[in-house]
């Protein structure tokens, strides 16, 4: 019996083995896949690569074309706002001399104005007045009833 034991050993180890060797078959397989997957990946990261340092390289460019421009606006930006200011500054300048020229053209209308009322107020005085004396001078050279020999002729 003990040969039919070494027998049964021999037939296990067999199948052992055979199933060893299924499994180490398919691991192969899958490490296959697994090497062409990473492959493949690593094919993928490597065209990445050169694509980002492509891009990276033209941002870079871009970067540096955009800081010269900016460096180039900016002596016309800066002047831009010295004009802006020296308009602000030249724009205060004339709105307070247009007030200083207003209250002195409004102070003279009214000096103007007081001057005219008192020349008039005068002048209505010396009318009145010469009026007055040619009223009653008239009254004196024509006594009531008689009638000028200008106004007979009529």
């Amino acid at each position: 019996m003990a040969e039919w034991g070494y027998i049964l050993i021999a037939c296990g180890f067999i199948m052992f083995a055979v199933v060893a060797m299924i499994l180490l078959h398919t691991l192969r397989r899958v490490l296959l896949r697994a090497e062409s997957v990473l492959g493949k990946a690593g094919a993928d990261m490597t065209q990445l690569a050169a694509e980002s340092r492509e891009l990276l390289t033209q941002a870079s460019s871009t970067l540096s074309l955009l800081h010269e421009r900016v460096e180039d606006i900016e002596p016309f930006s800066s002047s831009l706002r010295l004009a802006g200011e020296t308009l602000t500054g030249t724009l205060e300048r004339v709105d307070s001399i247009s007030k200083l020229v207003t209250d002195s053209a409004m102070e003279r209308l009214e000096k103007a104005h007081r001057d005219n009322e008192l020349r008039l107020a005068e002048a209505f005085r010396w009318l009145d007045v010469g009026l007055s004396v040619w009223h009653s001078w008239k009254q004196e050279a024509y006594p009531p009833g008689t009638v000028p020999s200008s106004e007979r002729e009529r």
